[in-house]
């Protein structure tokens, strides 16, 4: 199939929505699709034309501003398809929804964040603008159960699909840890990475007042990532004590993870909202137990008791708990580390996620022919 994929966050950018873009199109392009990215100019990245992992990289050189983003975007794909027809098109993100407006293509939507749960929650008004902007959309896609249903309150009459977040279980898998030292994590030291954006949604302040639980312990616990609540995060380490068991690295390129994970021996998830989060795949990838709350698509990746542990959100004294049962028990990590490794390997592996998004696809395309 010709696919556009088109999304304002992609390559060089970290974090979620970029990185399942990126995995996507390499995957779809492996299966045989023609790919073309329709995005911005990001960081060093500021090449008209380029390829990337195969797909072609188109990035427009507009403002993120709507409403002008929406007009010169929609401006550029007309032109586009006259020259490069697409069968599909496929928005990642609320920002680019309108641009896609009257292409005379069907459109699939990927309803990636939790934004979208706080935009419903300013009440009716809200809901009507939100099923406004998808009204053209032929088929919206979620990865979790949680923002099905959102799609749905808000009115939107299509069809929604639940499909998963995906992984590359190639990369992504357990070897030789080579930061340990760097750490200062000798072999008697059990390193607990949170691998997150220090944010509000991702519950870090929760999960450092678990980690002042943990005094006790032989842990190393490593902050890959950066946000608005790292002052907040350091502040309470400090006061429990755990600071100088805590290393805080700051915002880490995607393509470091891999040993940063390999480094490790237990990975968190302590959100108050998720989708099916990538960086708990990556983990369970890498043959990490996954320690995560009961939101979104978290209790979809983990199976509870077998591959990770479930809590409940904004409980520290269980996260601390179930991190506890698995410092403890070197056994018990390493058999829940292979089932997560398992599962990821079994069910998450990006060309299961691209051959079931291709499905989506081809009915929307059927569909609109025989309207």
């Amino acid at each position: 199939m010709r696919i556009g994929l088109v999304s304002v966050d992609f390559y060089p950018n970290v974090g979620g929505v970029a990185a399942h873009v990126v995995e996507l199109g390499k995957a779809l392009v492996k299966q045989g699709h023609d790919v073309h990215v329709i995005t911005l100019p990001i960081a060093v990245e500021r090449s008209r034309e380029s390829e990337f992992h195969g797909m072609q990289v188109h990035r427009t050189p507009f403002p993120k501003q709507k409403p002008v983003y929406s007009w010169l975007t929609n401006w550029w794909l007309r032109q586009f398809l006259q020259l490069q027809p697409l069968d599909v098109i496929h928005v990642h993100g609320l920002r680019p929804v309108e641009a896609t407006r009257g292409l005379n293509v069907p459109v699939v939507f990927t309803n990636h964040t939790s934004g979208f749960l706080k935009r419903i929650l300013r009440g009716l008004g809200e809901h009507r603008r939100l099923a406004e902007r998808l009204k053209h959309v032929a088929h919206v896609l979620a990865p979790s159960d949680e923002l099905v249903q959102a799609t749905k309150t808000v009115g939107y009459q299509g069809p929604v699909t639940f499909i998963s977040n995906g992984v590359d279980t190639n990369r992504f898998q357990p070897g030789e840890p080579s930061h340990r030292e760097h750490w200062h994590a000798a072999d008697d030291r059990v390193v607990v990475l949170l691998a997150r954006r220090l944010v509000e949604k991702n519950g870090v302040t929760v999960f450092a007042e678990a980690v002042t639980r943990l005094r006790d312990l032989p842990v190393r616990v490593i902050f890959a990532g950066d946000g608005d609540d790292r002052g907040k995060v350091e502040e309470i380490v400090s006061q429990g004590q755990m600071r100088d068991e805590c290393r805080f690295l700051g915002n880490i390129l995607n393509t470091d993870m891999p040993d940063i994970y390999r480094s490790a021996d237990i990975s968190v998830l302590p959100s108050f909202m998720e989708a099916t989060s990538i960086t708990g795949l990556e983990s369970m990838a890498t043959g990490l137990p996954l320690v995560g709350t009961r939101v979104g698509g978290i209790p979809v990746l983990i199976d509870d008791e077998v591959s990770g542990l479930l809590v409940d959100p904004g409980q520290p004294i269980q996260i601390a708990d179930a991190i506890r049962r698995l410092v403890v028990s070197p056994d018990l990590r390493q058999r829940m580390g292979e089932q997560a490794r398992r599962r990821a390997s079994e069910l998450f592996c990006w060309n299961r996620i691209a051959t079931e998004t291709v499905a989506v696809y081809e009915q929307s395309c059927t569909q609109r022919a025989a309207a």
